[in-house]
């Protein structure tokens, strides 16, 4: 079994009768959710943040992995969490956004809390390489990531995350936002939707058509004028996490 990355472990918090399932996001691991899961931690929920597989170890094995391994571990961490607590919400960032959504539409969940998370917009505006990743990506496994947010900025939990993009796997990525969105009209949980207007991945239009689409009629979204992708290590982030603890309390 591959290595597992310092600070990628899977992370449980025992609490009590509601539970809140944390879905990190593509080549990450649960150590960008950890911020958020330790804003959540003095109101005493039950916590888990499962490692999503292909994620880390190392990029060989994200490329292996197909997106419905994604929603399996997924939904593993949300009956993990049913079999303990009363109700379960699902929070999620980018990818683990849309996974977080998926299982709301399949699921009973109380809430469903979507961050900075890529819809049918983004899906539609794939490039030429985007749309054929599956095959480009036996001649091209990996390619390096763009720079995300100012070179010098400081993470408040060591980040675990891959330092390039598995280029079969982006197809994987894809699928996993396509199937969210079909899924859209299927969802009647209260769902809270964060983007920021300067998201540098996931344009504003995914929260617009999210917002849209929805089948819940108790949805919210908030924008965050001046912050980058990754919420839960953006400067705003005490914003983000009040956001949420205010949504969770009122769902729990």
């Amino acid at each position: 079994m591959p290595e597992i990355m310092p600070g990628a472990e899977p992370f449980f918090v025992r609490g009590g009768p509601v539970g809140v399932l944390l879905l990190h996001g593509f080549t990450a691991s649960p150590s960008e959710m950890r911020p958020l899961a330790a804003a959540l931690t003095p109101d005493g929920y039950t916590l888990l943040g499962p490692r999503l597989p292909g994620h880390g170890t190392r990029p060989a094995d994200l490329n292996r992995v197909r997106w419905q391994d994604w929603y399996t571990a997924a939904l593993d961490g949300y009956r993990l969490l049913r079999d303990q607590c009363h109700r379960v919400i699902v929070a999620g960032l980018s990818m683990g956004g849309a996974l977080a959504l998926l299982l709301a539409a399949n699921e009973p969940v109380a809430a469903v809390a979507a961050l900075s998370t890529p819809s049918q917009p983004f899906y539609a505006g794939r490039s030429w390489a985007q749309r054929n990743a599956r095959w480009l990506g036996y001649l091209f496994p990996n390619l390096p990531k763009k720079l995300s947010g100012p070179p010098d900025r400081e993470h408040p939990v060591p980040r675990a995350s891959y330092p390039v993009r598995p280029v079969r796997a982006v197809h994987q990525f894809f699928e996993v936002v396509h199937a969210a969105a079909l899924a859209l009209p299927r969802i009647h949980a209260p769902t809270l939707v964060i983007h920021s207007r300067t998201d540098n991945l996931i344009p504003p239009a995914s929260a617009e058509y999210l917002m849209l689409h929805l089948g819940s009629t108790e949805k919210e979204l908030f924008w965050l004028e001046r912050s980058d992708h990754v919420l839960t290590e953006d400067p705003a982030r005490p914003q983000v996490f009040s956001i949420v603890r205010e949504f969770v309390g009122r769902h729990a």
